[in-house]
This record gives C-alpha cells, sequence and structure tokens, in this order.
C-alpha cells in the first residue's frame, strides 16, 4: 500500500496518494511509532503535503513524528 501511495504522489494523483499513505500510517503506526516503516510513512505523507502546497497539513504531521535527542560530542 505504501509503494502504491508513493506511485501515486509521483505521478501528481495526490488524492489517492493522500489515503493510501493515511491507511498506510494507521497500519504502521501499531508498530511503533519510532518504527522505520511508520517513520518512512510519516515523512512520506510530509513531502506529499509539501508538494500538494500544503505546509500547514505538512506541519501537523510533522509535528507527530517522534523527537530525538542529539547529543553533543
Amino acid at each position: 500500500m505504501h509503494e502504491l501511495a508513493v506511485l501515486y504522489k509521483e505521478k501528481g494523483d495526490y488524492d489517492r496518494a493522500e489515503q493510501l499513505l493515511l491507511e498506510a500510517i494507521k497500519d504502521r503506526l501499531g508498530l511503533g511509532d519510532t518504527h522505520p516503516h511508520a517513520l518512512k510513512s510519516l515523512n512520506n505523507l510530509i513531502e506529499l503535503y509539501e508538494a500538494w502546497g500544503k505546509p500547514e497539513k505538512a506541519e501537523e504531521w510533522r509535528a507527530k513524528l517522534p523527537k530525538t535527542e542529539t547529543v553533543d560530542k
């Protein structure tokens, strides 16, 4: 489902891509919000909204990304 959504995004069929990515995120978040597959779907949805000209939606989903701590060396 995720891969098909990415293809739709690349073709510019944002409505279909959004629907599939939202379904993929729902399924993949069951793996945990830090799971690589869940993060990949979240990032692709953010990229979709940016390409679609919906920065407010991109920001809404960006805020849902898990916060990572950085360590200065």
